[in-house]
């Protein structure tokens, strides 16, 4: 196992060299790396030791070296992706902020508001859901704004202000939904923004670690008390009663050992992706189950509902991932496919070496386009290419619902510029090219 972690290091490393240029690089990358590594390190960290409580090694073991193997390919699509040294024109620093600072609150204003108000209502509206969830992606776009002027400004200060302001995203999820994930993904799509607009890195690399820590026994602690926030959510319970339920959860922190028997239990249960892909691995060679050659998404899950009013529900992770594996979830029990399984119940090891490598691809032309309107002082173009890359940020969920949310992202960021409510176009560029720095 500590080899397998030894090479995922290494290919954090290469994707920091080599796709980590200041003010070029691509924080949607980096967050989904990050994101992906998420549901699956502390899962294999847990097994290091021979001695561990944790009961599935074997499976674990298959399960991470498949989604080793899925990272290289995404690291090379990546870097094969990546844009070449001569970058875009930008444009004066005062030009920058004179462009984005109108912008900033809003957006995180009209995120907040879609996200905890309007979310759970979406549903009456044949696609709204679709619509609104990406609305929610608002307030990070409004956070890297004012990561951005921060940067070209050199402004500290405000850096460590927006860098203090993080911990909200996963703290409106929880008090919103009573779900810590899709928190936790937009704060890691801030961190990897500051990261790649940084010129000096060295408390990333020496944080890190330490925070990673911190980290997963916050995540133990949540996961103990976590019932009693979703009973608050699922019943109406106020908004006051919700805040206490997770003042709770910190009242009740204490850093734990990686062989605590409450942190093995919470990460086993909800950061260990590996040992599902790897009973599914198990059961496809055994014959037990088949490959779906693309089952698990259906052309017609990606009609809107607005054209197909009775179109079946999408989704179903749960049902997926335990015909496919053969474990029984208790029902009411999120579980999500995850790329790394889905890839492989669809085409074996082929699908997650050409699905990852696509997919690395993918988000680096998104971070190409993004970086160049960022640098161009492109409100406009930032939610063109930024909402659609922030919908992408669910390395744990199904295909299906990615697509559609992504879908969905496309369709909300033309809305929004169409009605001019964020800006319409580019600052005029000056000829000075951004250094190629690779940190």
């Amino acid at each position: 196992m500590s080899e397998l972690i030894l090479i995922w290091a290494v290919l954090l490393v290469a994707l920091v060299v080599l796709a980590g240029r200041r003010g070029v690089g691509g924080p949607l990358v980096f967050s989904y790396f990050l994101g992906l590594s998420l549901i699956h390190i502390p899962g294999a960290l847990i097994y290091l030791d021979p001695q561990s409580i944790a009961p599935s090694f074997t499976e674990t073991m298959l399960g991470f070296r498949l989604t080793v193997i899925g990272m290289a390919a995404f690291v090379v699509g990546v870097v094969l992706a990546r844009p070449g040294p001569a970058a875009a024109p930008t444009v004066p620093a005062e030009e920058i902020v004179s462009r984005y600072a109108p912008h900033v609150w809003p957006l995180i204003a009209a995120g907040f508001v879609a996200y905890v108000f309007f979310m759970g209502r979406a549903s009456a509206i044949p696609s709204g859901t679709a619509l609104v969830s990406s609305l929610g992606s608002l307030m990070i776009i409004g956070l890297w704004l004012l990561f951005y002027t921060a940067s070209v400004t050199e402004n500290s200060r405000r850096t460590l202000s927006t860098l203090a302001l993080l911990p909200l995203l996963p703290a409106t999820t929880l008090s919103a939904a009573g779900f810590l994930g899709y928190g936790i993904y937009w704060a890691l799509s801030g961190v990897s923004f500051l990261f790649v607009t940084l010129r000096r890195r060295f408390w990333f690399y020496v944080g890190a670690p330490l925070l990673g820590l911190v980290g997963l026994s916050f995540f133990a602690v949540y996961f103990s008390l976590r019932v009693i926030l979703r009973f608050l959510v699922s019943t109406g319970g106020s908004l006051s009663d919700r805040f206490a339920a997770i003042t709770q959860i910190f009242s009740n922190f204490q850093f734990m050992q990686l062989d605590s028997p409450i942190l093995v239990l919470a990460v086993d249960q909800r950061l260990n992706q590996n040992y599902l892909v790897g009973y599914g691995i198990e059961h496809s060679q055994n014959g037990t189950v088949g490959l779906l050659y693309g089952g698990t998404v259906q052309l017609w899950t990606l009609i809107p509902r607005a054209l197909w009013p009775d179109k079946p529900e999408v989704g179903g992770g749960g049902d997926v991932v335990s015909q496919f594996t053969g474990i029984a979830f208790a029902q009411g029990t999120s579980v999500g496919v995850g790329q790394v399984l889905e890839f492989y119940m669809n085409f074996a090891t082929a699908g997650v070496i050409v699905g990852f490598f696509v997919l690395g691809v993918l988000l680096m032309r998104l971070d190409t386009g993004l970086m160049r309107a960022m640098r161009g002082g492109d409100t406009a173009g930032v939610l063109l290419w930024g909402m659609p890359g922030l919908a992408l940020m669910a390395p744990g969920g199904n295909l299906v619902e990615i697509i559609v949310a992504a879908i969905g992202a496309m369709v909300a960021s033309r809305i929004l510029i169409a009605m001019g409510l964020f800006g319409t176009g580019a600052a005029q560029p000056v000829q000075t090219p951004v250094p190629d720095i690779a940190e």
